[in-house]
């Protein structure tokens, strides 16, 4: 008898470590480590550093325009179960309403262009004095580059090779890339551009030429009549060839300038958010195409 009261006795402790062991594992699982992003350059710079390493949640999906998504709930609750959450700041996301503690606001560690090198109407959906696609500009996309790797090393140490080995090889490409920009648009005959959307102010100051724009800083807001006779006398009175707008946007408003003026349409990438199929070219070879139609525009030797 009292054999058996052992062997129950047994049987049950295994029975427990068992369960016990279970939960752990369940647990375990359920941990792994998620870095969430918003915006298409954020998710490249982390995905090349670490993303054969780490999940990252991109929130803002590809193929939608930035300046106008809003978030589920659902959405909204994975920023706070992520580990990691890099966001642009500077009001583009203007859902994010309150500090996360997993946050880190990449506006704050860029150079930015101020707001007085923009019209009034520019702050449209922008809560800061500045314009918010510093991305655009390749020295910024180094020194995020840089914050990131940092950031990485220090929330998951274990991957600090990896992560050092990534950010050395892609900081190269940009640099190569950044002198593309300059060499390539160092001597031109123009030095103007029209384009719907007002989002390549650090292109414009980076490389020495004007940007005129349709809207402000925000895609969405409404073409004035005034400024849609603007444009159009400009284009006829500097035989401006070519009007640029974007993937994402309508090209109604172009394509009515385009016929009055003979100006051709072409697509410039600002890169907030892509297709799938432009994520998978990469920030590099998108910002090449960019770099190859702005020469062709200002007629660059």
């Amino acid at each position: 008898m009292k054999k058996a009261l052992i062997l129950v006795i047994l049987l049950i402790a295994v029975f427990i470590g068992e369960l016990l062991l279970f939960d752990n594992n369940t647990h375990i699982q359920s941990k792994a480590p998620v870095i969430a992003v918003t915006s298409y350059p954020l998710y490249e710079i982390t995905h090349k550093l670490i993303g054969s390493q780490i999940e990252i949640n991109k929130l803002i999906p590809n193929g939608i325009e930035i300046h106008t998504y809003r978030p589920s709930v659902k959405t909204i609750s994975s920023i706070v179960q992520a580990d990691l959450f890099i966001y642009n700041g500077l009001g583009i996301e203007p859902w994010i309403k309150k500090g996360y503690e997993n946050a880190l606001d990449m506006s704050a560690h860029v150079k930015l262009n101020e707001s007085h090198e923009f019209e009034e109407h520019d702050d449209h959906h922008h809560d800061a004095d500045a314009d918010p696609h510093y991305w655009l500009d390749v020295n910024n996309m180094i020194r995020m580059t840089k914050v990131i790797q940092e950031k990485l090393t220090s929330s998951f140490p274990e991957y600090k090779i990896i992560i050092d080995k990534n950010s050395d090889l892609y900081i190269s490409e940009l640099q190569a890339l950044e002198s593309s920009f300059k060499s390539r648009l160092k001597v031109c005959k123009r030095d103007e551009i029209v384009v719907n959307h007002n989002a390549f102010g650090y292109l414009a100051s980076n490389y020495g030429f004007h940007v005129h724009s349709l809207t402000g800083l925000s895609p969405d807001e409404q073409v004035s009549a005034k400024k849609m006779k603007g444009i159009t006398d400009l284009l006829k009175d500097e035989d401006i060839k070519v009007i640029f707008f974007e993937s994402f946007v309508s090209s109604k408003i172009a394509q009515t300038i385009s016929k009055e003026t003979g100006a051709d349409i072409q697509s410039l990438q600002p890169l907030a958010n892509v297709t799938q199929a432009e994520a998978d070219q990469g920030y590099v070879n998108i910002m090449k195409e960019n770099l190859k139609k702005l020469s062709a525009a200002l007629e660059c030797e």
